[in-house]
């Protein structure tokens, strides 16, 4: 069987989108395929259609998504309330056997930007060939090439949605040549089961990224405003999440009352442990989003430069139950977003600044040129993508109403984000659909 899933809710499209959905299940029934096609706005709505399938004892030669994707995979619900499963939440639905799929089943995953990172994690997670696009996606009424579908198309003619090269990806040269009809489909990219290739943590880099960040005020933005933003009366009890070498902890260690850091890499956590400790301040290394501490035994937890690697729902459970009452979260992170005209002041101010830093840090520069050069950190980068600025920005406004992103600086293709979710009351975050 081929499963179809679609969405409608999240961002634009949702008519065009359940059109495509229709289309791809048309030519799938006439050859010769037996096709369900479903609707799935949450992560819920997708682990139910899985749960009927295996009662039904049904097993997937194709297991399609057609929707929107952020780097790390499908998006549900709505821009207002974005859902997105984790990659630790993909990991134990492949272990649990959720996705019924058969000896010769493969996935694909018609959405934007999904061949980046998404389809090989998803081979390699569920030991089935996946495929995706590069480039965004377009509606298209051919599948070869764009054509536009124009305002006024039929609802029940075929319709595609097809990777293809246009302004977000190539500028308004890329554009033109699209709406010319010049424009050719990209084939979907191809990903079987394969291992990653070489150490995709920060364990290979971890003496490399010391060497950077071993006074963390080289991060000159990130520092004051975390200055800024962490209470001083009564010293607070910290939380480090992604802590890497612990120099935030080791900065803030005269300002609180106790730090405890907590990472993904053993490597990270070995290095943070060789520092002097004056004390009060612990490193842990965890491997799933849980947090080995008591209820209410923080009153900030701080995130800075990780937060988008983490998984995002099931961790902030777990920060909101280690949060006393009234702690707050700080997170600073990069997301990826180019750079707006009407930002290119900013642009400019913001990199002679960055290069005045590092002219007058030539140590932090001899090291920073080390650790980028090096290729096990082009080997994490891979893996490892940073998120774009929307699904940073939804995700975090969402789930702390009234509360707003701030920018701290702009790059050509990057820019730094920081989010204070101010004093919180005991709770989780925003019911999920799952878990």
């Amino acid at each position: 069987m081929h499963w179809i899933g679609y969405t409608t809710l999240y961002r634009e499209g949702g008519p065009q989108l359940e059109q495509a959905a229709r289309t791809l299940a048309r030519e799938h029934e006439a050859a010769g395929h037996e096709v369900r096609l479903a609707r799935v706005e949450s992560k819920r709505d997708l682990i139910d259609e899985m749960a009927r399938l295996r009662a039904e004892g049904k097993r997937l030669t194709g297991f399609h998504f057609v929707g929107h994707s952020g780097m790390y995979g499908p998006m549900f619900r709505t821009t207002a309330m974005p859902e997105q499963f984790s990659p630790h939440e993909w990991r134990t639905l492949a272990a649990e056997g959720v996705v019924p799929f058969a000896e010769d089943g493969q996935a694909w995953f018609h959405a934007c930007r999904t061949a980046r990172w998404f389809a090989p994690f998803f081979a390699r997670t569920f030991g089935v060939p996946a495929h995706g696009y590069h480039w965004y996606t377009s509606f298209s009424t051919r599948s070869d090439r764009f054509r536009w579908p124009g305002l006024r198309y039929p609802l029940d003619a075929p319709l595609y949605l097809i990777g293809v090269k246009g302004k977000k990806s190539h500028g308004v040269v890329g554009s033109a040549l699209k709406y010319a009809g010049l424009a050719e489909a990209e084939a979907m990219k191809r990903y079987t089961p394969e291992p990653v290739a070489g150490d995709a943590s920060y364990d290979s880099v971890a003496d490399l990224y010391d060497a950077v960040f071993e006074d963390i005020r080289v991060r000159e933005d990130e520092w004051r405003w975390i200055e800024a933003h962490l209470p001083t009366s009564p010293k607070p009890r910290v939380l480090d999440i992604g802590c890497g070498n612990g120099a935030l902890l080791r900065q803030l260690a005269p300002r609180i009352a106790r730090g405890e850091g907590v990472d993904g890499s053993r490597g990270m956590i070995r290095v943070a442990e060789r520092h002097p400790n004056p004390g009060h301040l612990g490193f842990t290394h965890v491997e799933s989003p849980t947090l080995p501490f008591p209820d209410a035994s923080f009153d900030v937890v701080v995130s800075l430069l990780s937060f988008r690697y983490l998984d995002w729902d099931p961790l902030m459970n777990e920060i909101r139950r280690v949060l006393a009452p009234g702690g707050r979260i700080l997170v600073i992170d990069m997301v990826t977003a180019p750079v707006g005209t009407r930002e290119m002041p900013r642009f400019v101010k913001d990199t002679a600044r960055a290069v005045l830093q590092r002219q007058t840090r030539p140590a932090y520069r001899r090291a920073l040129a080390r650790l980028v050069a090096d290729s096990n950190w082009q080997t994490m980068l891979k893996y490892n993508p940073i998120r774009a600025q929307h699904e940073m920005v939804w995700y975090l406004e969402s789930r702390f109403p009234g509360r707003r992103v701030e920018l701290l600086n702009v790059g050509w293709h990057a820019r730094v984000l920081a989010f204070d979710s101010g004093p919180l009351a005991p709770g989780t975050v925003a019911p999920q659909s799952y878990p």
